[in-house]
């Protein structure tokens, strides 16, 4: 099968905490297989509890959840930068408050260096934790351009930020809703990259792309105005301005 639309190459370390945090995450990942990520059941681990006191980073999640209710991505990201950068307490477990939507909030508008940054500048006993690691493995998958672990990922996610031991329920209703952005941005990117790079996909290729059912995928092709042959299973973009460039069916 020919290869998926072109990937952002890795970010390089610059400076020594980076590289050895980089470490970290390539360990916390491992295989892009979903079934041996952290937490792939979807249940929260026993681990530290989000702390109660009132710090910085807990007065400031307020703001940032309206921003997430309001879709306000670029609002998330500037005030968890600020707040993340300049915040006291760094090790505590209450940073991760700030840091889940910031790194959603990029992944959402596809910048996923500074997410990688993001989640490299925490103390590796904030990183340890199971929210943290989640995070991590779906960035992984995503700059890699794994669509379907990307989708069990975000899905392993979702179901961990709805857990009745989750942390901080606040906290799990946000990233909830950002997981859910971050699907609907991504599919419609790649729904935009395949349509560039195919001449013609089999249904079955489409579904793994788009994570979604057959019954889903033909109606978004619909709706965009691509050819179907129901004979053949194969589908064809409509934008005949774009040089074909490949055709798949699975097992090529």
């Amino acid at each position: 099968m020919a290869q998926a639309p072109p990937t952002p190459p890795p970010m390089s370390a610059t400076e020594l905490r980076d590289e050895a945090r980089d470490s970290i995450i390539a360990s916390s990942t491992g295989s892009s297989d979903p079934t041996t990520s952290p937490n792939s059941s979807g249940s929260l681990e026993p681990s530290p509890q989000l702390s109660a006191v009132q710090d910085i980073y807990q007065q400031v999640f307020p703001q940032l959840s309206d921003l997430a209710e309001q879709r306000n991505y670029i609002g998330i990201i500037n005030i968890a930068e600020h707040h993340d950068l300049n915040g006291s307490n760094d090790k505590s477990h209450s940073r991760l408050l700030l840091i889940a939507p910031l790194v959603l909030a990029y992944m959402v508008l596809d910048d996923l260096t500074p997410a990688q940054h993001a989640l490299a500048r925490l103390p590796e006993n904030v990183f340890s934790h199971p929210l943290s690691h989640a995070l991590a493995a779906l960035l992984a998958s995503a700059l890699e351009r794994k669509y379907e672990n990307t989708y069990a990922r975000a899905q392993e996610l979702f179901k961990m930020s709805q857990q009745s031991d989750f942390p901080d329920p606040r906290l799990g209703k946000t990233v909830g809703l950002l997981v859910n952005d971050f699907l609907d941005a991504f599919r419609k990117n790649t729904f935009t990259l395949v349509s560039r790079a195919f001449a013609c996909l089999h249904v079955t290729e489409a579904q793994k792309l788009l994570g979604l059912g057959q019954k889903e995928v033909l109606a978004i092709a619909n709706n965009n105005h691509w050819q179907f042959d129901a004979t053949s299973g194969m589908l064809r973009p409509s934008n005949a301005s774009l040089p074909p460039l490949v055709a798949t069916k699975p097992g090529m």
